[in-house]
């Protein structure tokens, strides 16, 4: 599948100059299911370059192929001032099904690292957790792993490395990433900055009512049974301490 960071990037190089913005939402339900979504924006000058020559968005950014992975995607939206944007999701039944489906947006060199979700559930309350990094410094423009490119850069006397490190600064100044982790009970955002590791590291803890209430409701039924069965041996008890012992009359016959 191809990776929708190589998308981002290719768009970066493309609208040098421009605005990239891409926000990350990991949204986790009680019951540790959820979805992962992706808002890709465009400002105005970028939508503008790329439907350069009567091109068109749908046309120039291809992420179709992502629904055979089980992404829903939406269409382009435009806004009043010109910017476009785009939405993508897919949702998850458990927490450790989020780290494949941010792998899937940023693979192996992406800028989002070491994703992991859990959920744990104790006696009385359930922990969430989502753990991992934005890593703008690990976008690379790709042409180093091109021989084709490098070789035809090459001949033309091009020295490939400026070039890299030329459009690698451009991507860094076009995109930004920003991610944003709503746990029950919390919200948690991160912005990645340029060039450098951001951890992100969303975490909280919520009581389990429910749970509670059943617990205590046990002990009072516990507690009640405990008494009543005391109660109830205590008045046998007392009932054979009052009760009239047997004389023997020797004379009686036996029948």
């Amino acid at each position: 599948m191809r990776r929708l960071s190589i998308l981002l990037v290719a768009l970066a190089i493309l609208l040098v100059g421009c605005k990239v913005d891409a926000t990350v939402t990991v949204d986790v339900h009680d019951d540790g299911s959820g979805v992962v979504t992706l808002d890709v924006k465009l400002d105005a000058q970028a939508v503008s370059a790329t439907e350069a020559g009567d091109a068109k968005l749908q046309d120039r950014v291809r992420i179709a192929n992502l629904e055979t992975a089980g992404w829903k995607i939406g269409s382009w939206q435009r806004a009043d001032d010109g910017s476009a944007s785009i939405r993508l999701s897919k949702a998850f039944t458990s927490p450790d099904q989020v780290a494949g489906i941010i792998g899937e947006l940023s693979g192996d060199s992406g800028p989002l690292r070491d994703a992991q979700a859990t959920r744990d559930r104790g006696l009385l309350s359930t922990s969430y957790d989502v753990t991992g990094a934005i890593d703008l410094a690990a976008i690379q423009t790709g042409i180093a792993a091109d021989p084709d490119l490098v070789g035809a850069l090459t001949n033309q006397q091009v020295d490939p490395a400026a070039i890299d490190g030329s459009l690698l600064q451009q991507i860094r100044d076009a995109l930004t990433v920003k991610v944003v982790v709503n746990l029950p009970g919390s919200s948690t955002t991160v912005t990645g900055v340029s060039g450098q590791r951001v951890a992100i590291d969303a975490s909280t803890s919520v009581r389990d009512t429910r749970r509670i209430v059943l617990i205590l409701v046990a002990v009072v039924l516990l507690v009640v049974a405990v008494v009543v069965w005391f109660g109830g041996r205590h008045s046998r008890r007392r009932a054979r301490a009052r009760a009239p012992i047997p004389r023997f009359d020797p004379h009686s016959r036996p029948n």
